[in-house]
């Protein structure tokens, strides 16, 4: 890994040639921040996080930028000489960044299924037939907290193959029918997950672009 220059005539070129983890070499190798490095920072954060955010499946180099951005953040001399304005932009970074995590750890068959408790819910609702559930029997069922099956429920539901109806102060959980099949799927195959559930669910290109136009219109210098 070679040592990137944050004084460089050109920092358009180090677009495409540095790493995060240069930048983030050089930026512990600043005394304090002056404007030409700043706006160089400003730029490889800004582009690298919109570009991480539209490609399909970048988790690694999601990571790398949240590492980066936090460290720039949080070190002790950003402490006193970091500017608000640029602050505040990469916080906005790395909440979009976030943002992007969350929903592609959602989009992932294997990260959902692989969550405590997916499996049996599926089982569990599959199992009552086609009536409705309350979701206090859930919370019984597994003998957690109320607020942990709504954390569960959430991404089941986004993901079309749960309804959840209120239901006075309880809510009625059933089954889809896509539902229905993903979870005959699921039981089935239980035993040998790493078979299971390929294509269940899908990055959603509507949040790509959402967050792309986001991050460039917050950020842009």
């Amino acid at each position: 890994m070679g040592m990137l220059n944050l004084h460089a005539s050109d920092p358009l070129l180090s677009v495409d040639r540095a790493i995060p983890g240069e930048l983030l070499e050089a930026i512990k190798g600043l005394e304090t921040w002056d404007e030409q490095a700043l706006d160089m920072a400003n730029l490889l954060i800004t582009v690298w996080s919109a570009d991480a955010i539209a490609r399909a499946n970048d988790r690694e180099g999601i990571s790398e930028l949240q590492r980066l951005i936090h460290f720039s953040l949080n070190r002790a001399n950003s402490l006193s000489t970091l500017p608000d304005e640029f602050r505040c932009r990469w916080q906005e970074a790395s909440d979009m960044l976030e943002a992007r995590r969350l929903n592609l750890a959602h989009a992932d068959p294997e990260a959902q299924l692989n969550r405590t408790h997916v499996r049996e819910i599926l089982q569990w609702l599959l199992n009552d037939g086609n009536r409705e559930v309350p979701q206090s029997e859930l919370v019984k069922y597994l003998e957690v907290s109320a607020g942990r099956v709504t954390q569960l429920i959430g991404p089941l539901e986004s993901s079309g193959l749960v309804t959840k109806r209120k239901q006075g102060r309880d809510n009625m959980l059933h089954l889809t029918e896509s539902g229905r099949q993903q979870a005959t799927s699921a039981v089935s195959k239980s035993a040998a997950p790493e078979g299971g559930f390929r294509g269940l669910f899908s990055t959603d290109n509507s949040v790509q672009s959402q967050l792309h136009s986001r991050i460039q219109n917050v950020i842009a210098a």
